[in-house]
């Protein structure tokens, strides 16, 4: 009986012995824990330095046409490839005025209300590459003539023709670039223009 006794002391001292340790090194973690959170980590207090920025736009259409910002490029455009890109704006410009311009005259009709969204972000993607590479962007030029179609037939074959023009001028403006984020944005343009837009606009006749 004594041996037991004796036994049990020595265990309850060594959990003791153990809580106490625990108890004394805990708080000691938990502060320091606290100090580097305060001190921001490796930045020592600074605001780090990462964008978080997605580059997925997905709307009605799915453009996938976003891009994250990057820092100043360290090879210019050539004057070709800045004249293309101006002249992407300008294009998909054209087709934003057009869409727009049949819904102030048929009123909100699908699947223009879709794609005229989607039509602003494809400018807003040239806007951004223009800003990275220092061009120029043209101002958007409007209509050239008011929209006047008597059916949403009539207006979604004119947004076929439009959509066709688009993805051909793309292969034309590729053809004399060589930088790979101008290229990547182009292939993504293109690619909502004919497996996105074209069917939409097909489909509504």
């Amino acid at each position: 009986m004594k041996t037991w006794m004796k036994i049990s002391l020595g265990v309850f001292a060594g959990i003791t012995m153990i809580a106490l340790t625990a108890a004394l090194l805990l708080p000691t973690y938990s502060v320091a824990a606290a100090a580097v959170e305060r001190r921001g980590g490796p930045n020592n207090g600074q605001p780090g330095n990462g964008s978080g920025i997605g580059n997925g736009n997905g709307n009605g259409n799915g453009n996938g046409t976003g891009s994250p910002l990057q820092s100043p490029p360290t090879t210019p455009l050539t004057a070709a490839e800045a004249q293309a890109l101006q002249d992407a704006i300008l294009e998909e410009y054209g087709a934003l005025n057009l869409y727009q311009g049949v819904i102030d005259t048929l009123g909100a009709r699908l699947p223009f209300t879709q794609i005229v969204r989607s039509e602003q972000q494809h400018v807003n993607a040239l806007l951004r590459q223009a800003q990275i590479y220092g061009v120029e962007a043209p101002a958007n030029p409007g209509l050239a003539q008011p929209v006047s179609f008597d059916s949403l037939a009539e207006a979604c074959q004119a947004g076929v023709q439009a959509e066709i023009a688009d993805a051909a001028l793309y292969d034309t403006l590729k053809a004399v670039t060589t930088h790979a984020s101008l290229l990547q944005v182009y292939d993504n343009l293109q690619s909502v223009s004919l497996n996105q837009h074209l069917p939409a606009f097909e489909a509504c006749q």
